[in-house]
């Protein structure tokens, strides 16, 4: 059996509840960088690329799945019920055929924690009690994955909306939409999240990040992907404190226009004024 989890850090807690076997971490900030409709090689190519990946970690890990397909070796996956981790279950679910064993552990649904927050003999527990991924399951990773890779944000919005199959990435969908920039400010909800905290009192980058990771009703947000918003963000900033226009646009006087393109899955967002917005009021996309 392949035992497949979101990093290095689950592999700890996976060994001590008896996880024994190969434990492959499925590692890959999902959420950043562009993610267009491609074949998964064209795909690895583009994402190393983003990613710097020159020791070839990516290539490794999609050779280790498929050869564990191609062999029918079951595939056990470890994860938790947040936006990071369920990108890379949809991406996964999206590259196994039907016929190919796995069954799915899922920690952190109904109240979040994650993997290293469960103790050995409940996480051992949950490993036995893990159901197999249902066909239904399977035909809703493709479609999200098809969503999430889609050049129209608006691909995303009926499964954010809700999956019944699997709530976790309905709600996933939906905080990813969450990101594009939000109709009168241009900023996107992490964006805020990040600046908020330096309008009141936060004093370093770091406490603006463990602020914004606390607002999240399932934090997934990691310390690179802040540093590199606070760095696009770097006009509304002066001295690590928010500056007049940064306050203009957090009160949504103006409207930020950030000079790089950004992209949300398959969905390029061009330099200046975005062609898509998320209007936080209706809950839905705008453009």
């Amino acid at each position: 059996m392949l035992h497949l989890t979101n990093g290095d850090c689950a592999v700890p807690a996976l060994r001590a509840a008896g996880v024994e076997g190969e434990i492959l971490p499925w590692s890959e900030v999902l959420h950043d960088g562009p993610v267009p409709a491609l074949e998964p090689d064209a795909l690895r190519a583009l994402r190393a690329r983003f990613l710097d990946d020159e020791n070839g970690v990516l290539e490794r890990r999609d050779e280790r799945l498929a050869a564990a397909i191609a062999a029918g070796e079951p595939l056990m996956l470890w994860f938790e019920a947040d936006l990071f981790d369920l990108l890379l279950i949809v991406q996964i679910l999206e590259r196994s055929p039907p016929q190919a064993p796995a069954r799915i552990m899922l920690v952190g649904q109904d109240m979040w924690r994650s993997v290293t927050e469960v103790e050995p003999g409940e996480l051992r527990a949950l490993g036995r009690e893990a159901p197999a991924v249902t066909p239904e399951q399977r035909a809703l990773a493709a479609a999200a994955w098809a969503a999430f890779t889609s050049e129209t944000p608006r691909a995303m919005e009926p499964l954010a909306a809700g999956t019944p199959t699997l709530p976790a990435i309905g709600h996933a969908l939906r905080r990813l939409l969450e990101e594009l920039p939000w109709i009168g400010s241009g900023l996107g909800r992490t964006e805020r999240q990040l600046l908020e905290p330096l309008v009141d009192g936060a004093r370093t980058r770091e406490e603006a990040f463990r602020a914004a990771v606390a607002a999240e009703e399932r934090p997934f947000l990691g310390d690179a992907s802040a540093w590199a918003a606070l760095d696009r963000l770097a006009p509304l900033l002066d001295g690590g404190r928010v500056n007049a226009r940064g306050t203009a646009v957090l009160e949504g006087r103006e409207e930020w226009e950030p000079v790089a393109e950004r992209w949300i899955g398959g969905t390029r967002l061009p330099p200046g004024r975005s062609p898509w917005h998320w209007d936080p009021g209706a809950l839905r996309v705008t453009g």
